[in-house]
This record gives structure tokens, sequence and C-alpha cells, in this order.
């Protein structure tokens, strides 16, 4: 018999089970289907009964139609389940099942909906909320996997980037069907990720989609192809032929896989090259190399020109700057005697230039040589290279200072960093300018001078070096001499009267934009009119702003240091603000309530 009317029954009832039962009584689409399932009732007695139950319906009473709205539904269900084709033709087998790292989780779909958009639309500030949910681990759930794949080929680099290094891999080997099913060898970075992801959960089984990669592939794919058959020992002979590939890309990947093994010919292959005109394609595979005799031959080179540069050579330099580069991740004890062997004699270097002549990549000049030889020597860390650092700091170009600082911030007292370096606050010329912003930002840094919000802002690269630095307590008189109100506020402790006078004239002076600063100062100093102040800033900021700028919002955010006792006069003020900047200050003084702090 034909289900069209059936159907049709079906689909009208739902529509009226959403709609509201009483709208059923009457309803002019259920009563034009009476007849004509009459009329089949004449063959099968159960079109009939459907409808007698739509007469029931539409002609009955409202008060009785969810009773007859669901004795319908249910006849109509009943039908199409036993009626219902529920089968289909082809033979049997077994489902494939694939291994996963996932568990069941009780994440409902509101939640997920942010995370998913972040991973396959575009916009600013979705790599902060990939990242946050990847280090809570949000990503332990099967329905991320699709969204996930889709974001490897996301424009922006870090996100994709992201994806196949800490959130795909987590899913097990699982995933590699789903992407083998997607993956181009002719494509570009986003299917190379894709290789590299299933080989990293599948090695073995990965091995010969590898092996074909390298033979078809596009070079994106090729490389990725490379750096993974280095990972076993019986394909680097296919990785050793692309040493010498005339595609520069592939004999970068291929030198990098080559780096981490320890082999006779792996061996002559970068001796040989550390001879060679151009040093640029070893930086990568230098900063993996182990094998201690490339890095002694290495060495060897670097006093070779380094040697060639105090002749005067200084055509020498930008492949010296190369030599320099390679030696990055290295932190052994005779790259650190290298290091300090060429840095005890650049005073020499100042004069130098590289000539235009000169067939590498750039034209250095001495003082860049300078200044990366003591980058290089802070990074090594040691107290040896640290006061090598500090023992040539009127040496060093003006871009050295910050090795310098933070150098004698690990080493020196704190009171003779404030008798070397307080002077230059009041710098406002030339390279004693230069020193002072990078004092500056060393102290705003050590003292969270840029964080708005917990966590929010983006801490120095230093700084986990530096979090138990101690500043002289004449550093706060010195930064108000040098009217410098940022290095107050960072500075500024309870009991300095000359602080808080200081203060409350840096948030009176016209154009002040670092007003949420100066609030978090005058809590710590612990002001007992620190709320009016507030008050008075907020009127005054918001007056005639057309919208909620950056420095508002930063205001507001100043408002939970202020004292709970003031919650009162706070609320009160809201009255006075305008409608558009209602919202976020009441989300601001929001944060002074017990009962948010305890949530």
């Amino acid at each position: 018999m034909s289900l069209a009317l059936i159907e049709e029954s079906a689909k009208e009832v739902r529509r009226l089970a959403i709609a509201g039962s009483p709208l059923a009584v009457g309803d002019f689409r259920l009563k034009k289907l009476i007849s004509p399932l009459e009329q089949a009732g004449a063959k099968a007695p159960v079109f009939a009964q459907v409808a007698k139950s739509i007469s029931d319906l539409v002609n009955g009473k409202e008060s009785d139609s969810p009773v007859n709205l669901l004795s319908l539904s249910t006849l109509l269900n009943a039908i199409l389940y036993t009626q219902g084709l529920s089968s289909t033709d082809g033979d049997y087998r077994e489902l494939e099942v694939f291994a996963t790292n996932c568990s069941c989780t009780r994440t409902t779909a509101r939640v997920l909906k942010p995370l998913v958009e972040a991973l396959t639309s575009a916009g600013a500030g979705r790599f902060e909320a990939i990242k946050a949910a990847a280090d809570r681990g949000a990503f332990n759930d099967l329905r991320l996997i699709d969204p996930a794949i889709q974001a490897l080929g996301d424009n922006y680099p870090e996100i994709a980037d992201l994806v196949a290094q800490r959130i795909l891999p987590g899913y097990g080997p699982g995933l590699v069907p789903r992407l083998k099913a997607t993956l181009d060898l002719k494509g570009k970075k986003h299917d190379a990720r894709k290789l590299k992801v299933m080989h990293e959960v599948d090695p073995a089984g990965t091995l010969p989609l590898c092996k074909t990669a390298l033979e078809d592939g596009s070079p994106e794919v090729k490389a990725v192809a490379i750096a993974c058959l280095g990972k076993h020992e019986d394909c680097l002979p296919l990785v050793l032929e692309q040493a010498n590939a005339k595609n520069k890309l592939l004999r970068a990947a291929a030198l990098e896989a080559l780096a981490e093994h320890d082999r006779p010919e792996i061996t002559k292959l970068f001796g040989e090259l550390v001879k060679g005109k151009a040093l640029d394609i070893l930086v990568g595979p230098f900063r993996m190399l182990r094998n201690r005799q490339v890095l002694n031959s290495l060495l060897a080179e670097g006093q070779r020109v380094f040697a060639l540069i105090l002749k005067g050579e200084s055509e020498e330099i930008p492949r010296f700057m190369e030599i320099l580069d390679c030696l990055k991740e290295h932190r052994d004890g005779d790259t650190e005697n290298f290091l300090l062997s060429c840095f005890n004699q650049c005073e020499k270097l100042g004069k130098f230039k590289a000539t235009k002549k000169s067939p590498f990549v750039s034209f250095s000049t001495g003082a860049d040589v300078m200044d990366r030889m003591a980058w290089l020597l802070y990074e090594t860390g040691s107290p040896r290279a640290l006061e090598a650092v500090l023992a040539k700091r009127d040496a060093l170009p003006p871009a050295a200072f910050n090795q310098v600082l933070h150098s004698a911030l690990r080493v020196w007292p704190a009171d003779r960093i404030y008798q070397e370096f307080a002077a230059l606050l009041g710098q406002v010329k030339g390279t004693g300018k230069e020193k002072s912003e990078f004092l500056q930002h060393t102290i705003r840094a050590t003292c969270d001078g840029y964080v708005s919000q917990p966590g929010d802002a983006d801490r120095d690269p230093d700084a986990h070096h530096l979090e138990t630095v101690q500043w002289d307590p004449r550093w706060l008189d010195a930064a108000i001499k040098a009217d410098q109100a940022v290095i107050v506020s960072c500075l500024a402790t309870p009991g300095h009267k000359g602080a808080v006078k200081y203060l409350l004239n840096a948030i009176k002076a016209k154009g002040q934009a670092q007003t949420g600063l100066l609030i978090r100062a005058l809590s710590r100093c612990q002001y007992p009119k620190i709320t009016d102040v507030f008050l008075d800033l907020v009127a005054r900021k918001a007056k005639g702003t057309k919208y909620f700028d950056y420095e508002l919002q930063l205001l507001f955010e100043s408002a939970r240091h202020l004292p709970v006792a003031e919650l009162a006069k706070l609320d009160a003020f809201a009255a006075k603000l305008d409608e558009k900047f209602v919202d976020h200050y009441l989300e601001a003084i929001a944060l002074l309530r017990p009962t948010t702090q305890s949530n």
C-alpha cells in the first residue's frame, strides 16, 4: 500500500505537536486528508482508522485535543515503523574498528560551538581560544575531530601547526583513515601536515605512504615525507639521496632529518658542507646536530673566519654570522669556550662593515656580530658567560643592552644594579634613550606592569628568569625624579608619600592613558580615597566618549583592586553613567562581590 498519505499525516501531526494541541482543532490541512484516507480505507482498514482518529481530533474539543493528538501520533508512528523499509540489500561484513584515545564526554553542543567556530572560521583571537582549550583537555571529544582536521588548512599558520602538533595526535591511530581519505600527495601545506600527523600516530603503518609521497608528492609533501623517513634507520639511504636535491626545501629537510643520526657517511656529508660557501641551509640541522666531530669542524671554521675578520677581511662577517646562527641551540663547554674567546676580542669589531662584494646573504657589521655573540652567551646562562657580557658592557652596541641588563639582574646584587643603571631613566636622547626604553620594559615585565587581567598579557620572554628580581627601593625615587609615571606605578609601595602624591598628579595630567595602572598602584599603596579617584576618572573618561575604547576598558578592569567596603558607592554611581557603558561597568565591579569571587 502507498504510504504517501500516512507520511503526510505524520508531517502535519509533528507540526501541530510543536505548535500546540489546541491548534489541531479545526485544522484545515488535516481535514483535507480525511476523505482520501476514508477512500483508501475500503481496501486497507488501517487507513480508515487513521481517518477516524484525524476526525476525532479536528472535530473534537480543545480539552480533548492533547489525548487525541497523542493517540493519532502513536498510530501513525506504529504504521510507519511496521510498514516502512527497514533493510537494504548487500553482503554481510565486519565493521571496521579504529583505536582512539578519546572517551565519552558530557560536554554540551553549546559549549563546543565556539570552539568549532574557532577551528573552522576566520578572525582574530582564535589561536588563544584553541590553545586554551587544548591546555584544559577540551579536545577529548570525537565531535571535534573533523573541525580539527579542517583547521590543518587554516590561513593562520600558527593555528594549523598547533592543531597538527598538539591536538590531532592525541586522537591516536584511529585518526589515520580519516586523514588518508582526503590526503592529496600533490597538495600544499595542508596535506603535508596530514602526512606528518599520520606518521606520528602510526609510524609503521604509514611508512609505505611516505615512500610513495617521496616519489610522487609536491615539494611540501616531499619535505614532510623526508622528515618522516628520517625517523627510520633503514630509510636513511633514501634521505641521503635527497641531501643533494636541486630543490633547496628538500635539501634542508633531508639535512635536518640526517642531523639526528650519528653515522660515518652523515659525518662526512656535514664536514664537507661546513667548508662550503653558504651555511644558511645548515642553521636548522645544526640546532639538532649532536655529532662531536662535526661540531668541532664548525668551531674550527668559526675560529678561522673570525681570525680573517680581525685581519681586515670584513667580507667574511656574514659567514661568521651564519656560523653563530648554527650554534644557537648548543650549550656545551666547547661552544661556550669558542664564543668567549671571540667575544673577549669584540672591541676590535666595531669599525668593520661587510663589503658590497660579499657573496653571502646580507651586509652585516661588526656591531651585529657583537650583539649576536652577547645574545648567545646570555642564552648559555653560565655565570662566566654572564660575567663576560657585563665586562664588555661599555664596548657593546646599544642593541645588546638588553642582554647586559638581564645578565646583571641574574648575577649582580640590587644595590650595584641601581648604581650602574639608575641614571638611564632620565635619558631622552640618542643611545641613552634607547637603553632607557630597554630598562623601562624590563621593570614593567618583572613587576607585572603589562597585565590588565590575570594571565591576559604577553609576558617578557625572559621573565621566567627574572621572577625573583627585587628592585632597590631607590628606584622609586629615581622614577619620580625622571617623571616616569608607568615605572612609578610598577614600583610604588605603601608608606611612600612621595609616590602617592606623584600618582595623584599623574592621574590629573591631560592625556593620561595609563589610568588603570595608576589606580592599581594607588590600591597597592593603600590610598584611602581611591574609590573617589576611580569614580572621578570614570566620569571624566566616559564624558564625550562614543564607544568603549581600550583605555576605558583598562580603567574598568582596575576596579577589582578597589575596597569591597565601597561597593555600595560603586553601585550607586552606575545610575550616572551613559547607558552604553553601564553593562561593562557593572561587570567590572561584580568582581568585588563575595558571591562572584567564590564562584
